[in-house]
């Protein structure tokens, strides 16, 4: 080796020497404080491309609430989700507790999960949509009630609300979308496993459907869909019949302009009374709507 090339290596050397290592810890922190700053530069560039789009949206006619004429007076468009566009605890017909919140980005709006494996089951890619923006909330009964294992939900449950913003392209599609993934559904039967006595395991036999039970309520657009379990037997030669015709739930979903929103009221709400907080959802939403109201 050559001598300036022992002297640069040296060199090296004793720099390395000098150099503080980080410990295990300290650099998993740097690695997170890294991963959060991306994601701050990934959703601040897609504000921007977003803020281009709401100066356009902007522009659109503001709607007048009670003629449907458009305003020339458009705010500046809305962007994030506020607590206001969600239904309010005096709006139950019971007291509620303070809601439970949570913002999100980018989500699915997945209508529900169990329609989900219908359609996956069936071969059917749900392909749900992505919402730019969302904020779901749920609200429990105060006090609680006590709760019934056997109807599978907890009673204090009173609401259960997504609000999504959506794209302009969904605005037109959306609604389409649900009557399409509801016609693969209206009758399927799925196989499970399930305790059915202290010891005693079974492959229970269920058929569901899910089905438009009312449409044009509320807002822009809006459904009622109910899903409800037909019958429930055992997959086996004995065969027999475990649970006639029982209805699980049914779920709200009202569009706004841009928004759009689901909830359903666990096992308490019956339709008149969806159709009631449909109302009052669509009037909620107005503060954030694209173009308002």
């Amino acid at each position: 080796m050559r001598d300036e090339d022992l002297r640069l290596v040296e060199s090296v050397n004793r720099e390395l020497r000098d150099v503080r290592w980080l410990e295990t810890a300290d650099l998993r922190a740097v690695a997170r404080r890294r991963s959060r700053l991306r994601a701050a530069g990934a959703a601040i560039g897609v504000l921007v491309v977003m803020s281009a789009s709401a100066v356009a949206v902007a522009a659109l006619p503001e709607r007048n609430p009670l003629t449907g004429a458009a305003s020339t007076n458009s705010p500046r468009a809305r962007v994030e989700i506020p607590l206001e566009a969600l239904l309010q605890p005096e709006d139950m017909p019971t007291r509620v507790d303070a809601p439970f919140t949570q913002a999100g980005f980018g989500e699915p709006i997945k209508i529900e999960p169990v329609w989900t494996q219908c359609l996956e089951e069936r071969g059917i890619s749900p392909a749900w949509e992505t919402s730019r923006y969302s904020r779901s909330q749920l609200l429990r009964r105060n006090p609680p009630v006590e709760d019934d294992s056997t109807s599978g939900w907890d009673r204090s449950t009173q609401l259960i609300q997504d609000v999504y913003r959506i794209g302009p392209e969904l605005e037109r599609t959306f609604f389409a979308g649900i009557e399409r993934r509801i016609k693969p559904c209206l009758d399927w039967g799925n196989v499970q496993s399930r305790l059915i006595a202290p010891d005693e395991w079974a492959d229970l036999f269920q058929r569901q459907r899910w089905e438009v039970v009312d449409r044009g309520f509320a807002g822009d657009e809006s459904v009622l869909i109910r899903h409800s379990i037909l019958e429930t037997r055992r997959d086996d030669a004995r065969g027999e019949v475990l649970g006639g015709p029982t209805a699980l739930f049914t779920m709200a979903v009202v569009r706004l302009g841009d928004l759009v929103t689901v909830f359903n009221t666990a096992s308490w709400g019956t339709d008149s009374e969806l159709r009631r907080l449909a109302v009052v959802a669509a009037k909620r939403m107005c503060v954030a709507a694209n173009p308002p109201c």
